[in-house]
């Protein structure tokens, strides 16, 4: 009775699908990120996205194109911690198991998603023409984006703990 799709969506398409399913005009004031997805979740279409920007930083970001994603300066280490689930990679403690820092400069991970869902094989070496492909979208996304219009955090904000961190 489960449903397997293998088209790249983005979490923002759920929007555009939702505001269709309503009866709701997809012209609104503000156009929204998302797509209308419904076709490819109901009759099998094609993707609406050739990419999909992931993240994207001053230094670090993420795309995915296809059964493609490249990943430029993330903090993941060789045992795989990353982010929040793993503080000491962003306090650059964590080592991985070549005994490197996860936050090395400008470090260029490269995935086959269809082949490795789990991102185990980095094959930004032996693919340096798809990581150049990926790595232009990602550029490009990064020259459209506006800085965030975040309200400044109050002197006495932490970061709320996580993951059973002590």
């Amino acid at each position: 009775a489960g449903l397997a799709l293998h088209e790249p969506l983005h979490m923002v398409d759920w929007f555009s699908t939702l505001l269709r399913l309503a009866g709701a005009p997809l012209d609104q004031p503000l156009a929204p990120d998302g797509r209308d997805i419904w076709p490819v979740l109901t009759a099998g279409a094609k993707s609406p996205h050739e990419a999909i920007l992931l993240n994207t930083t001053p230094s670090n970001g993420s795309v995915r194109m296809g059964d493609w994603k490249l990943v430029v300066g993330g903090n993941r280490n060789d045992d795989g911690g990353e982010g929040a689930a793993n503080p000491e990679a962003k306090e650059g403690k964590a080592k991985g198991k070549k005994g490197k820092q996860p936050n090395e400069a400008a470090r260029v991970e490269l995935f086959n998603l269809k082949e490795d869902l789990s991102e185990q094989t980095n094959l930004a070496a032996q693919q340096p023409e798809k990581v150049k492909e990926l790595r232009a979208r990602l550029d490009a996304f990064a020259k459209e984006a506006v800085p965030p219009k975040s309200a400044p955090k109050a002197p006495d904000f932490k970061t709320p703990r996580v993951w059973g961190e002590k």
